[in-house]
């Protein structure tokens, strides 16, 4: 079962219409929301081929429940959910910016070492700035972000995010995010 703080994300994404989502990732979401799906199943040809897919690699499964049958989603298909959701995070950006900065600090053990590059790495598409080499800067309110991200990578007890009013010399701070 998907776990409820990816529920509330993958309705809104699913809800959403999912730009750039693609037929296969449409029915995975179904599945893992308990959408009914004998009507776009039978549909089209296509959509039964993709659906034939996610069964063969085994992120969907046929079950019976109290008589009924239904699809459910495997482990296997909610780490696939989870990928497209880390893909579809974005912080959105206020229009006027409130005079605070959010530092994310992290202290990975090497065993983390994966992890620390896609997290950095995930930061830097997210437009963070590289304030010193474990810490990253962004003007703008993004701890629910920040913490999904760090769940995804299993990372979160060794983050912290810190809301910071003032630093020295944040000249080129301003100039980097263009305030």
């Amino acid at each position: 079962m998907v776990k409820l703080e990816h529920l509330a994300k993958l309705k809104k994404f699913f809800s959403s219409g999912g730009e750039g989502m693609n037929l296969a990732q449409s029915l995975l979401c179904a599945v893992a929301l308990g959408e009914k799906l004998s009507p776009i199943i039978n549909n089209n040809r296509k959509t039964q081929q993709i659906f034939h897919g996610l069964r063969r690699y085994r992120f969907v499964r046929h079950v019976r429940v109290e008589g009924k049958e239904k699809y459910i989603i495997t482990p296997k298909g909610e780490n696939k959910l989870r990928e497209i959701l880390i893909d579809e995070v974005v912080i959105k950006n206020s229009k006027k910016w409130d005079g605070k900065w959010r530092l994310v600090m992290y202290d990975l053990p090497i065993r983390f070492k994966k992890a620390r590059d896609a997290f950095r790495f995930k930061l830097k598409d997210l437009g963070f700035f590289q304030f010193q080499k474990s810490a990253w800067i962004y003007p703008y309110p993004c701890e629910g972000e920040i913490l999904f991200v760090a769940d995804f990578y299993g990372v979160r007890k060794h983050i912290e995010i810190l809301e910071v009013s003032k630093v020295l010399d944040e000249t080129k701070l301003k100039v980097h995010f263009g305030l």
